[in-house]
């Protein structure tokens, strides 16, 4: 069988995986099948953008992999922001990381190596201020809404408990 063939361009990638640390990062690129900038970057970047991207293939995918400069709400921003101005046809974009600000999720615990898979992104820092706490809005009217359609079907699949 021959082997898939490089993109051309930017414009062939269609899922991005972002880390916040360089190790979340080094777990992720061992699967990779084949990485597309080993020797140099074929593909540039968005006139502005900053970040360094590792690009490669994932199975039939053609993959880029973006590594936060910085911790924090505004340094992720700043760096998908830039990954979407490079990388302009992207559908899929991943966060992966060790969760290792969430000790809880409901009534069960989180621990190193959990695979967590997120319905809806919540703004942790968005809420009300009153004397003496602070409220997160944490409710699905008051996050940036629901997965599409195809993510939602996506995460019904791992939902279902196959054995």
């Amino acid at each position: 069988m021959a082997s898939p063939q490089p993109p051309t361009d930017r414009k062939s990638f269609r899922v991005a995986i972002v880390c916040a640390l360089p190790h979340e990062a080094d777990a992720v690129t061992l699967l990779f099948d084949q990485f597309w900038d080993e020797e140099r970057d074929p593909f540039g970047r968005a006139h502005g953008d900053t970040n360094t991207y590792i690009t490669g293939r994932i199975g039939e995918h053609h993959v880029v992999l973006a590594v936060l400069p910085n911790m924090g709400t505004n340094g992720a921003a700043a760096a998908t922001a830039s990954l979407r101005s490079s990388y302009t046809n992207l559908n899929l974009a991943i966060l992966v990381g060790i969760c290792a600000g969430v000790p809880h999720i409901g009534d069960f615990d989180a621990f190193l190596g959990d695979v967590v898979v997120s319905k809806t992104i919540i703004q942790y820092d968005y809420g009300r201020q009153y004397p003496g706490h602070f409220a997160v809005k944490n409710t699905v009217e008051d996050s940036l809404g629901r997965a599409n359609k195809d993510i939602g079907s996506l995460l019904a699949v791992f939902e279902i408990d196959l054995l």
